[in-house]
């Protein structure tokens, strides 16, 4: 009968340390069970509608060179079956295009935050109390103490470290040439640093009929457990309606 209270005993002090464990960190996990996703154009373009309306082709090219497994070839498609539903006609050739999209994934950065400083406090001090009520003397007590103080800071941090609210943030640079009827003049101006303190400036004068904006698309996605797939097709599809909108 002892050990069966025993048995009892440390069951429930193992239920305890899973259902503690960093109790504010699994609330938080709950709070983010479903994926939260903010994408703002931080720098609206304004287009001339008399513009749009002539220029009814596109092309648009996509490249990723952040670190998120975001494919360029899906925005793209996005982007592109987007104006079609608008009216507009893709091409393949820039030079014969109305209007040239180009967007770059230029940056992507991923943090977490984990219960496991939490759950090991919690798992250890139900631990050392487990193994304290469960020996038969002082002295076996203490031992089993510092054993189930071990045994449950372990377990406790496992379980807080397996719970994960995890964040992408990133960084869409986009850029649109609009051709025009009259020649747009301008100048490319270049500061190249050699060394520490040699700075080298050129300048390349530009003549085109062709009027360039940019922008950039910033995003963040927050999750518990985050799928990078589905945060990755969140940002596709989101980036790709902000762009088509501007049309």
């Amino acid at each position: 009968m002892k050990q069966l209270r025993q048995a009892k005993l440390l069951t429930v002090l193992v239920l305890m340390v899973f259902i503690l464990t960093g109790c504010a960190h699994m609330m938080s996990a709950i709070d983010n069970a479903d994926l939260q996703a903010q994408v703002k154009m931080l720098q609206p373009i304004l287009l001339d509608p008399v513009t749009k309306g002539k220029n009814k082709t596109v092309f648009v090219e996509v490249n990723n060179v952040s670190q998120m497994q975001i494919d360029p070839q899906q925005i793209k498609q996005l982007i592109e079956n987007k104006l079609t539903e608008k009216g507009y006609k893709i091409v393949s050739d820039p030079s014969e295009a109305g209007y040239t999209i180009l967007a770059t994934v230029s940056y992507t950065d991923y943090g977490r935050k984990t219960g496991t400083q939490e759950g090991g406090a919690t798992g250890g001090i139900l631990g050392a109390l487990g193994g304290a009520l469960l020996g038969n003397s002082r002295d076996t007590s203490i031992g089993l103490g510092l054993a189930g103080a071990l045994v449950g800071s372990i377990g406790g941090a496992l379980a807080g470290k397996a719970v994960k609210i995890e964040t992408y943030a990133g960084v869409v640079d986009v850029q649109i040439q609009e051709k025009t009827e009259n020649p747009v003049v301008g100048k490319i101006v270049t500061n190249a640093n050699q060394g520490t303190a040699t700075t080298i400036q050129t300048e390349q004068q530009v003549n085109t009929d062709r009027q360039i904006y940019r922008t950039q698309i910033a995003f963040t996605l927050k999750q518990t457990n985050i799928d990078e797939l589905e945060a990755a097709n969140v940002v596709a599809e989101k980036v790709a309606t902000q762009i088509a909108n501007l049309f």
